[in-house]
């Protein structure tokens, strides 16, 4: 089904709250968890180049001079926050 172990745990116990035996995922909770790993997915990529950029600004005021590498994470940060927009207006445009 193209769960984790937990997730997979996490589907049945709802199914079977609602009384439901089909282990299949609703289409629309189907897409929903799919924007939502996305969207996890974002959160970890802004939070590695944060850390990244705070390192930067710490060789910066040792060195005078900014990291070789700076370039390369601006660069990554503007392509995830890219994907982030894009998985923003898709989100926007599965919603009624």
């Amino acid at each position: 089904m193209g769960l984790t172990p937990t997730g997979f745990c996490a589907e049945a116990a709802l199914a079977a709250a609602h009384g439901i035996r089909s282990t299949a995922l609703d289409p629309e909770r189907e897409t929903l968890a799919e924007v939502q790993t996305r969207l996890f997915a974002a959160v970890v990529a802004v939070n590695r180049i944060g850390t990244n950029l705070n390192q930067a600004v710490a060789a910066f005021h040792v060195t005078g001079q900014p990291p070789p590498w700076l370039e390369r994470a601006v660069s990554l940060c503007e392509r995830r926050m890219r994907r982030l927009d894009e998985t923003v207006a898709s989100l926007h445009d599965r919603l009624p």
